[in-house]
C-alpha cells in the first residue's frame, strides 16, 4: 500500500511541477534558480568571484539557518532566542574532528549536524515544559550557559577558550564549486522542509501552535510533537552552522554561539515573513547585501543599530515580512506588462 502510494506521487510530479511552473510564484522561482546557476559565469573578473560569489554563498547559508528557525518559531510556535546553541555546536564538532581528529570533512560535517540534533533534544526536553516568552528566555539562557563556558580560559583545554579552532580547509578549493555545493543543499533542504510543512505532521505542528490545549484535546502527544520539531529544526541549523564553520575556516565563541547570531535568524525569517520559510532566504539575501553595503560605506559600527530599527519597522508595519507584499508587486506589474 506504502509502495502504491508513493509511486502514485511520483507519477503526479511531473504534472505538479509543470502546473507549479505556469503560476507567477512557480516561474519566478524558476527564473530566480536559473539565474543562480548562471551567476558565477557573469563576469571574468576574478574580485568578483572572490567578492559577490562568496557573499551569496554566505547569504545561503544564512538562509538555511533563517528556515530552521522559521520551522521551529513561525510553523510550530516554539519560540526561541537560543537559536546559536545548535548553530555552534555543529560548528564545533565539524571543526574539531577535522583539526583534531583528521576526520574527512563530509564524515565531519554529518557528525557536526547530528551533534545539533542531539543538543536539541537536551535543550528541547526541559524547555518544552514552558511557554511562550518563558519558552523564549529558557532558550535564551541555554545559549548564554554555553557561550560562557566556552569563553571561559580555565575550560580553554576542553573548548579551545576564546580563541577557538582556526585553519579549517574550505569546502571546495575553489569558489564557484563552494557555491554550487551550498547552493544545491539549500535547495534540497528548503524542499525537505516544505514537505514537512505540507505533510501531516506539518499540520500538526501547525495545530500545536493555533491552539495547543484543543491538539492536546485532540489525542495529540504535544510534547513528542514538540520534541520532534526542535531536533528537525536543530539539524538544519546544524547543517547551516557546519557550513558556515567551513565557509569561515575557523570557528569561535562570539562568532558560533553569540546571542547576535540568534539574532541575525529572527531578523532574516521575520523580515522575509514568518510562516513562509521561503522568505528566509529573502530576508537573508537582504540582510547580507545591505550588511554589505553599510560596510562598503563606512556604516559599519551602525550595522546592528540599523538593522534593529529595521526589525522594529517590519514588526509595526508589516508583520506578515517584505516578501508578500514584493510577490503582489511584482505579479501587478506582471499582470500590466501582459495587459491583464
Amino acid at each position: 500500500m506504502i509502495k502504491q502510494n508513493f509511486k502514485n506521487k511520483v507519477s503526479e510530479l511531473p504534472n505538479y511541477i509543470k502546473s507549479w511552473a505556469k503560476t507567477f510564484t512557480g516561474g519566478l522561482t524558476l527564473f530566480t534558480l536559473i539565474a543562480f546557476i548562471f551567476l558565477p559565469f557573469l563576469s571574468p573578473n576574478q574580485n568578483f568571484l572572490y567578492v559577490f560569489v562568496r557573499q551569496f554563498t554566505l547569504a545561503m547559508i544564512y538562509s538555511i539557518f533563517a528556515a530552521s528557525w522559521d520551522l521551529l518559531t513561525g510553523i510550530s510556535g516554539q519560540i526561541s532566542f537560543g537559536h546559536s546553541i545548535f548553530f555552534g555546536i555543529a560548528g564545533y564538532l565539524c571543526a574539531y574532528l577535522i583539526s583534531y581528529q583528521n576526520f574527512p570533512i563530509w564524515v565531519a560535517f554529518i557528525i557536526g549536524a547530528l551533534g545539533a540534533v542531539f543538543f536539541g533534544l537536551i535543550i528541547g526536553v526541559p524547555c518544552l515544559r514552558l511557554k511562550g516568552p518563558y519558552l523564549a528566555l529558557g532558550t535564551l539562557a541555554f545559549s548564554l550557559i554555553l557561550l560562557k563556558l566556552f569563553l571561559m580560559g580555565s575550560l580553554a583545554f576542553i573548548f579551545f577558550g576564546s580563541e577557538g579552532i582556526s585553519g579549517l580547509p574550505r569546502i571546495a578549493p575553489n569558489p564557484i564549486i563552494e557555491y554550487f555545493i551550498i547552493f544545491i543543499s539549500m535547495i534540497a533542504i528548503f524542499i525537505i522542509i516544505f514537505q514537512i510543512v505540507k505533510s501531516k505532521f506539518g499540520t500538526i505542528l501547525k495545530a500545536i501552535r493555533d491552539d495547543e490545549m484543543g491538539a492536546d484535546a485532540s489525542g495529540v502527544n504535544t510534547t513528542r510533537y514538540k520534541a520532534y520539531a526542535f531536533m528537525l529544526s536543530a539539524l538544519f541549523a546544524g547543517i547551516a552552522g557546519s557550513f558556515y564553520a567551513l565557509y569561515i575556516g575557523a570557528v569561535n565563541p562570539s562568532g558560533n554561539f553569540g546571542s547576535v547570531i540568534s539574532f541575525f535568524a529572527i531578523l532574516m525569517a521575520s523580515l522575509g515573513g514568518l510562516t513562509t520559510i521561503s522568505g528566509s532566504a529573502l530576508g537573508a539575501f537582504f540582510f547580507i547585501f545591505l550588511e554589505y553595503s553599510l560596510i562598503q560605506i563606512g556604516f559599519e559600527n551602525y550595522v546592528f543599530l540599523i538593522f534593529s530599527i529595521i526589525l522594529i519597522i517590519v514588526v509595526r508595519f508589516a508583520e506578515h515580512g517584505i516578501l508578500r507584499p514584493v510577490l503582489e508587486r511584482l505579479k501587478d506589474m506582471w499582470d500590466i506588462l501582459l495587459g491583464r
